[in-house]
C-alpha cells in the first residue's frame, strides 16, 4: 500500500514537473505575437512586395493549408504517436516517460501552426495571419496541457 501510494505521488511530481516545462509552449505563439507587432511598429517591410505574383499564392496558400492541417488532424496525429509510444509500457517510471515524450512531440507538431503564420507574416505582411494561427496554435494547446487525467485516460486507451 506505502509503496502504491509513494508512486502515485511521484506520478503527480512528475506530472507537475512537466506542466511547468511546457509553459515555454504556451509562451510562444504570445512572443510571435508581440515580436509581430513590434515588426508592424517599427515600419517592418515584407520580403515580398507583390505577393499576388502566382508563385507567391501558392506558397501562401500551401503555409495556410499546413497550419490548418496541422489543427484538423493533430488528433489523428496525436492516436499515432500514442499507440506507438505507449504499447507495451509495464513499468509507472516507463508510461511517465512515454507521457512526456508524447507530450513535447504534441506540443512541438502543434507549433508549426505559429511557425506557418510567422513565415507568412514575414512573407507578405500581413500581422492578421500571424494572430490568427498564434491564437488558433495558442488555443490549441489546451487541449494537450499535461494533467494527470489526461496521463491515466491515455494509459487506459493505449497501453496493453
Amino acid at each position: 500500500m506505502i509503496k502504491l501510494f509513494a508512486s502515485l505521488e511521484g506520478e503527480k511530481l512528475s506530472i507537475r514537473n512537466l506542466k511547468v516545462g511546457v509553459i515555454l509552449f504556451f509562451l510562444f505563439p504570445i512572443i510571435l505575437i508581440i515580436l509581430g507587432k513590434s515588426f508592424i511598429l517599427n515600419n517592418y517591410v515584407p520580403f515580398i512586395k507583390d505577393y499576388e505574383k502566382e508563385e507567391i499564392k501558392f506558397l501562401m496558400n500551401f503555409l495556410y493549408f499546413v497550419g490548418l492541417g496541422v489543427f484538423f488532424f493533430c488528433n489523428g496525429f496525436s492516436d499515432f504517436i500514442s499507440k506507438k509510444l505507449f504499447v507495451n509500457k509495464n513499468q509507472l517510471d516507463e508510461k511517465i516517460k512515454a507521457y512526456y515524450i508524447y507530450t513535447l512531440i504534441m506540443l512541438s507538431f502543434l507549433s508549426l501552426i505559429s511557425i506557418s503564420g510567422l513565415i507568412g507574416f514575414l512573407i507578405c505582411g500581413n500581422f492578421a495571419w500571424l494572430s490568427t494561427f498564434s491564437l488558433i496554435n495558442f488555443l490549441t494547446l489546451f487541449s494537450y496541457f499535461p494533467t494527470e487525467r489526461r496521463f491515466k485516460k491515455k494509459l487506459e486507451t493505449f497501453s496493453s
